[in-house]
């Protein structure tokens, strides 16, 4: 099925087809309007995953603390 089939079925149907091959609509690469890119990174100085803010080659999470590109600090 083409992307604009799936999206063209009624709503509960389009859920069930979706799990099987998804439109590639739930997770852009840059949602419309976005400022900044963003993605989950483990903080340590949090202890937690979180989700950084990525400024340049910085990653920052939500508390602030700079994180490494890969994830780790």
């Amino acid at each position: 099925m083409t992307r604009e089939q799936i999206l063209s079925l009624p709503q509960p149907l389009r859920w069930v087809v979706q799990v099987v091959a998804p439109t590639g609509q739930h997770r852009p690469v840059r949602p419309a309007g976005a400022l900044v890119d963003t993605q989950f990174v483990h903080c340590v100085p949090c202890g937690v995953e979180s989700a950084a803010t990525r400024h340049g080659d910085a990653l920052r999470c939500a508390e602030g603390h700079t994180v490494p590109a890969g994830g780790v600090s």
